[in-house]
């Protein structure tokens, strides 16, 4: 009496793109949540004065909370949720040198820009000089966190990655997303006009960040205006990444997001 084996159980190829879709969503969350979780979690641990408990932690002089909110994101680094910036960064860049995307296409609208994979890995490690080199503060700042005070130097080489990760993810946005399989129709599917409006108000708070530091206004700081204008970026990073895991996700069995890569036959 023959008995045939059962069938081998394969493990189906979609469960890699997934992952990538997840990746995709992954990051647009933690960009979206990432500058209100700072400024919430930074508030509860001022306001219920837990760093005033020996049980959690000793200051020779005691921790004279600051203002809850700062005058930018990079500065929570200083903060008591300094932890948070830097961990979220660091996922963010590992998130992103994990995701491989799509090649660049040979040919159409924009076919110079890299591919995902290079516009990916660029965008992370500009998030790692972030994390790296500190933004420059004061060195009499009374709710200072940490023991590292970061020179102007290391705040040159902050604000300079800061610029290019956002003009990376910008960029991304506005081409590497709106490719398609064919590149005569880049930028016509319905989805295409969110990565746009998404890409053009990244680099509209950029433009205006500029303008308050060439300018050197000191009104700027009483209303967190770097706080807002980076939050406001992150935001639009966070949609366009988290529309895009979630349209690719649904649609992951066609090949409709080949990004204009001549496909063998």
């Amino acid at each position: 009496m023959s008995t045939t084996p059962p069938p081998q159980q394969t493990k189906p190829p979609e469960n890699r793109i997934i992952s990538y879709h997840k990746i995709r969503l992954a990051v647009g969350i933690i960009g979206m949540l990432l500058p209100f979780c700072l400024w919430i979690l930074n508030a509860i641990i001022n306001e219920s004065g837990i760093l005033h408990n020996p049980l959690w932690i000793t200051f020779s002089d005691g921790y004279d909370a600051g203002d809850n909110l700062k005058d930018s994101i990079s500065h929570f680094y200083y903060s008591t949720v300094g932890e948070l910036f830097t961990g979220a960064l660091c996922a963010v860049s590992l998130f992103l040198f994990c995701y491989r995307g799509y090649d660049r296409p040979a040919y159409g609208k924009y076919h110079k820009i890299p591919g995902d994979n290079f516009m990916c890995n660029f965008a992370g490690a500009m998030a790692l000089l972030v994390v790296i080199f500190p933004t420059s503060a004061d060195p009499c700042m009374k709710d200072n966190f940490r023991a590292f005070v970061a020179t102007d130097a290391t705040g040159y080489i902050h604000y300079g990655a800061a610029v290019l990760f956002f003009v990376a993810l910008s960029i991304i946005s506005f081409v590497n997303f709106r490719r398609t399989k064919e590149p005569e129709n880049f930028g016509k599917n319905k989805s295409h006009h969110i990565f746009k409006k998404c890409a053009i108000v990244m680099f509209s708070c950029m433009l205006i960040l500029l303008v308050l530091f060439i300018s050197d206004v000191t009104w700027s700081d009483d209303y967190n205006l770097t706080y807002w204008l980076e939050t406001v970026m992150l935001v639009a990073f966070g949609i366009s990444w988290t529309v895009k895991g979630q349209i690719d996700q649904q649609l992951f069995h066609v090949n409709y997001f080949g990004n204009g890569v001549v496909e063998e036959e």
